[in-house]
Order: structure tokens, then C-alpha cells, then sequence
């Protein structure tokens, strides 16, 4: 996967499938399976983008035990098929598909809503959507340096040094109200099911992209930051149905339904506004959404198809 898709081209690829969303799609709601006597979920991601004729799903798993075993705690594996007649064509690996088009996916709605002088980024979790997060921030604004936070600190460190290494400044911050509070752009990576840090630290003019939690009742961000910021989601459909850090306040009536001001579409098309002012702060809470795996599934499988990369098998021999 990583020598077919870079990041640019999946940026791209991600925003052209906002921008061509259509009524003829069909992108449902994904179906969460829990699996009993652990903190685990496995995911159902199926889409069918009409425009490109790609049909295709994804089935990601959420362990959250699996570090502690060595193992990432998100896998997966994608199932693309031929739209004419439903055969598979292509089964690939989620894992890196998902980090590098959640990761993209916040590269877009930087690209609207953050300042264009943003220098300074905020990593909040150091793992795989953290090091996907540095690259695709930095493909769309001039990042200077970068802030790291992770609830273990030798992990944190890794990360750093290896962001160091690849000649990208980089500091770990004692805490994550540090690492938020000067930050331009921050990137909150984390499965924490409980705020991260006090809303009132961000500073004006500020662009956050929270990605990590993706059920009903969990916040990285609390009520605060959310009443101050100027609020955008990848969809309304996904957003009122698992984003807690929305759906929690809105149920205790801290904000009202118009608080989410535009999806990501609507954003790439210009039907809404993204940043209105320097001093503004935003919001750009994503909870996944199946049609970037798809067209990035697509991408992966286009490049290697041309390039000769993979293995070929058939079931029905």
C-alpha cells in the first residue's frame, strides 16, 4: 500500500470524492459489531460511489488491548469490486488505508478552515493516525514545527525521534494542554473516551482536527472548546450519530443542532463557508466516513494494476 499511495494523491483523491458526492451514492452509516468481554469493535464500511463506479467495503477492527500484545490496535482489510457484476477484483490492507485517508480527509478540511499562515502543529496520540496526521498537515500548510503529547511518554519519545530524524522539528510536551495551547494546528489522535485538555487554553485562530473517537458518549474535546469554535464534520449523517464530542453537549443542551455549521462537502464546493476570520476558532470533528476508503481503495488498486505491484489469485480456480 505504501508504495502506490502517497499522501498528496490521496489528498486529492479524497477531496475530488467530496466534491463529486452525488444522490446516486450510496454510503451508509457504518455497522459497528461489539465483541463481548473486551473493549473491542469491529467495523462494516460498505459504499458505492456512482460517478466512479467503485463498489467496495471495509471491514476495520478497533482492539484497544492490542498494544499492550505488540499488535496496532486498528486492522482491517478492504474488499473492492467490479460495479458491472459485483466480482472481487482487489483485497488489500486497511490498516494503512485507513490511517492515510483519516489523515487526508483532515488535510482537506485544513485546507479550508485553517489559517493560512498556520506554522506550529499539535500532535495529541502518537500512533499510526499521529504519524499519517505530520505528514498530511504539512502537504497542505507550511509547518515549521511540530508538538507532540502521548499518555506514554516512551512511546511519545519514539515518535519524536523519528520525526527528528526525517529533519522535521519536533518536541514532546509534558502535558496535552501544552502541546494545545500553542499549537496552530492540533490533530487529536487519541481513543481517550474523556476530554484531553481545557477548551478555554486554545488560542484564537486556532484549526483542531479530532479524529480519534467515534462513538456517542466519548469527547476528546470537551464542551468548552466546542461552544467557542466554529464546528465542522466529514458528514451530518455520521457526525449526529456517533460523534460524541458533538452529540454530548447537544444532548445537555450546551449547543443546538445549527452549532455544526457545514459537512466537508459543502465545504469543497463553496456552498458554505469554512474560516471567516483570523482570530476564529475551528473544528473539524471526523468520525469516518466509507467513501474516502473507497476512493482511496481505488487509487491503491488504479497505481497497482499499472505498476505490476501485488500478488494475482482466484478464488474460482
Amino acid at each position: 500500500m505504501a508504495s502506490v499511495l502517497t499522501m498528496p494523491d490521496v489528498i486529492e483523491a479524497v477531496e475530488a470524492g467530496f466534491r463529486s458526492a452525488g444522490e446516486k451514492d450510496h454510503v451508509p452509516v457504518r455497522l459497528p459489531v461489539q465483541v463481548a468481554d473486551r473493549p473491542a469493535v469491529a467495523l462494516f464500511m460498505p459504499a458505492y460511489l456512482h460517478g466512479s463506479r467503485t463498489l467496495g467495503a471495509k471491514v476495520v477492527s478497533a482492539f484497544h488491548d492490542n498494544p499492550s500484545r505488540g499488535l496496532p490496535m486498528i486492522t482491517g482489510f478492504y474488499v473492492l469490486c467490479d460495479a458491472e457484476t459485483g466480482r472481487l477484483i482487489a483485497l488489500m490492507d486497511a490498516t494503512y488505508l485507513t490511517g492515510i485517508r483519516t489523515a487526508a480527509a483532515s488535510a482537506v478540511a485544513t485546507k479550508y478552515l485553517a489559517r493560512k499562515d498556520a506554522k506550529v502543529l499539535g500532535i495529541i496520540g502518537a500512533g499510526v493516525q499521529g504519524r499519517f496526521h505530520a505528514d498530511a498537515i504539512a502537504a497542505v500548510r507550511p509547518i515549521e514545527r511540530i508538538l507532540v503529547y502521548n499518555r506514554t511518554a516512551e512511546r511519545g519519545r519514539a515518535f519524536v525521534e523519528d520525526l527528528n530524524s526525517r529533519g522535521i522539528s519536533c518536541r514532546l510536551t509534558e502535558t496535552a494542554a501544552e502541546c494545545a495551547a500553542e499549537a496552530d494546528v492540533l490533530a487529536v489522535c487519541t481513543s481517550s473516551k474523556t476530554p484531553l485538555f481545557d477548551g478555554a487554553l486554545v488560542r484564537p485562530g486556532t484549526h483542531i482536527n479530532a479524529v480519534g473517537v467515534f462513538t456517542s458518549d466519548s469527547q476528546e474535546l470537551d464542551t468548552t472548546l466546542i461552544q467557542r469554535a466554529r464546528v465542522f464534520v466529514d458528514t451530518y449523517e455520521g457526525a449526529f450519530e456517533e460523534a460524541g464530542d458533538i452529540l454530548v453537549p447537544l444532548r445537555a443542551g450546551d449547543i443546538a443542532r445549527d452549532h455544526v455549521r457545514a459537512e466537508l462537502t459543502e465545504l469543497v464546493t463553496g456552498r458554505k463557508a469554512g474560516r471567516t476570520s483570523e482570530a476564529e476558532i475551528t473544528v473539524f470533528k471526523s468520525v469516518g466516513y466509507a467513501m474516502e476508503d473507497a476512493v482511496t481503495a481505488r487509487l491503491a488498486y488504479e497505481r497497482a494494476v499499472a505498476s505490476g505491484t501485488g500478488t494475482v489469485f482466484d478464488l474460482e480456480a
